[in-house]
């Protein structure tokens, strides 16, 4: 039988050599190039595999994002983003997606969180590093409080990273560079540094590796649900904001778009929202505005007020008292656009904090001007009513002492415990502009490695000494200035030629909020720019709290700015 064999063999040699040869090329290609990974990926994904599942619950595939918040490359980009046409992440809006202020992000893929921190235009983020060579990061929605996880834990896909509140919406970006900084330094270059995360996962959750992903109506009782969508309490919402200032307060077609992108970017249209420095509703209003200028409609702290109705209502009585400028600036716009910022800078107050004007606010006025027909409505000069032409609520103008010589208030004398109050405080704290007691520690027991800013210190330092003042530093330089000319809950003007050690300056340009306000204690009497001040922060400081004097400590803020000096209310 051998022999036989070896005898065929012999004679079809040749045809036996050409099987095998065939044999092995088919092996070859199903191997090497059909088989085995991917590592030439150039459809944006990286070739995912592992275990992805998406940051939040009930996100249906494919994902919704308003112009300007999908990967890549887009003319939408470029509006929101000072010329970028590039955009190196996914950013999941409030009122999409199911997700909403308060929602819970979840880990996208499994990882080792490698840096959890603050950067200048991403806020705090979290940094996390996958073995399979992937790197993911969520920004742009934290305060430091939202944060759950920190730098050495193994997290899972599913897991929770935090809580999403800030700026309306979450940002994720996927890479696979490893550093940090390089990374961040391609954020705006459609290089292959960063991933499209919605393909990304995608293609993860094909292979094989997709985790548990329920889907739910998200939303809840104060909005929710996909805005775009009519019958949505959400949509409902917008049209309410839009017909109430084009219908009852003469707003153009385009300033009543410009305010319902403003609610999407800060609440997701939903009523109900309050974040942990206990600005709510809408617009994210601050404590003090509800009670103040807002006319008390929503009682702060007690949630079954914080509807539609007072919400509304808390808007108009903005609008006709001390934020009359916007039915200008705003209600008789032409341009969405401009319409949009210019509710940003005079109604949200976010002079000098620009950069927190995000991708949603645009896209959302556009979507509104056209679905409710904003293309066909004017102004209507009868019901907008004569508006403010000078300055509002911080509004610029050098003080003199003939600008404070109106005081009628009788606001008794200073108190100089608060000089040495704030003196015990010299050199604690980091600068940054959050607010938040918990970012301090406690009144009583203060964390010298804190972060506050410059009204934040104030309010502790008056605190401290047993003033008055807003609960868990609900103010900022703009509404503390307006609470010294008007309510006088916690401040009084007073004349700088009565100024005394524990007196409060306040320097705003605009509405006075972010870098357009400082606030400082004096320590001693009036003495125009040489006067010494103990601050946090500041032109002249050193970042935390120190002594300086009103010239450095403010620069520019007192000789272009508006200065007030007012005196803490006792208790």
């Amino acid at each position: 039988m051998w022999s036989q064999l070896g005898s065929f063999i012999k004679r079809h040699k040749f045809i036996l050599g050409g099987i095998f040869a065939f044999f092995l090329i088919i092996i070859i290609i199903v191997v090497v190039i059909g088989g085995g990974t991917n590592d030439c990926n150039t459809d944006g994904s990286g070739g995912a595999s592992g275990n992805w599942q998406w940051p939040f619950d009930g996100v249906k595939d494919p994902p919704q994002s308003l112009d300007g918040g999908q990967f890549g490359d887009s003319a939408a980009s470029a509006g929101v983003r000072n010329g970028h046409t590039f955009h190196d992440g996914f950013d999941w809006s409030f009122g999409l997606n199911g997700v909403h202020s308060g929602s819970t992000v979840k880990a996208v893929h499994d990882g080792t969180v490698t840096r959890v921190g603050y950067a200048s235009g991403l806020d705090e983020y979290v940094w996390v590093h996958s073995d399979d060579g992937y790197n993911e990061v969520y920004q742009e929605t934290f305060d430091k409080s939202d944060i759950k996880v920190h730098e050495g834990q193994h997290i899972n896909a599913g897991d929770t990273i935090g809580t999403a509140h800030l700026n309306g919406h979450m940002h994720l970006g996927i890479t696979k560079e490893n550093d940090f900084g390089k990374a961040e330094s391609k954020a705006f270059t459609n290089d292959g540094t960063w991933l499209d995360p919605v393909k990304t996962i995608e293609d993860g959750m094909k292979s094989g590796g997709g985790g548990s992903s329920k889907i739910s109506s998200g939303g809840g009782s104060g909005g929710g649900g996909d805005w775009t969508k009519p019958g949505s309490q959400g949509y409902k919402n917008a049209q309410a904001i839009f017909d109430t200032l084009t219908k009852n307060d003469g707003f153009s077609g385009a300033g009543g778009a410009g305010a319902v992108g403003n609610a999407i970017g800060e609440s997701g249209l939903r009523t109900d929202v309050v974040n942990s420095y206990g600005f709510g509703g809408l617009f994210q209003w601050s404590a003090s505005r509800f009670s103040g200028s807002g006319g008390g409609h929503v009682k702060v702290g007690n949630k079954s007020t914080y509807t539609l109705d007072n919400e509304l209502a808390t808007m108009q009585s903005e609008l006709n008292g001390a934020y009359k400028k916007v039915k200008t600036s705003v209600g008789r716009a032409t341009d969405v656009h401009k319409a949009t910022w210019n509710w940003f800078i005079d109604f949200e107050g976010m002079a000098g904090n620009e950069n927190q004007y995000g991708t949603q606010r645009d896209p959302g006025a556009q979507w509104a001007y056209q679905t409710f027909g904003g293309a066909k409505i004017k102004a209507n000069d009868s019901l907008l009513g004569a508006a403010a032409n000078g300055a509002t609520i911080g509004g610029a103008g050098s003080a003199t002492q003939d600008d404070c010589d109106n005081s009628s208030v009788d606001a008794g004398s200073a108190d100089g415990n608060i000089v040495d109050v704030a003196k015990s405080l010299l050199g604690y704290f980091h600068y940054g502009q959050v607010h938040g007691v918990s970012n301090i520690g406690s009144v009583d027991h203060p964390n010298k490695q804190g972060v506050t800013d410059c009204s934040g210190f104030v309010w502790l330092v008056l605190t401290k000494a047993g003033c008055k003042t807003p609960a868990n530093m609900g103010w900022f330089t703009g509404t503390m200035a307006a609470d010294a000319k008007g309510p006088h809950q916690w401040l009084q003007q007073i004349n700088p030629k009565d100024a005394q050690a524990g007196d409060v300056i306040i320097c705003n340009e605009g509405s006075g909020a972010g870098n357009a306000g400082h606030t400082a204690i004096l320590e001693e009497g009036w003495k125009g720019g040489n006067t010494k001040v103990i601050e946090e922060g500041g032109s002249g400081g050193s970042g935390g709290v120190n002594e300086s004097n009103v010239s450095m400590a403010f620069g520019s803020l007192f000789t272009n700015g508006e200065t007030v000096i007012a005196r803490p209310i006792k208790k």
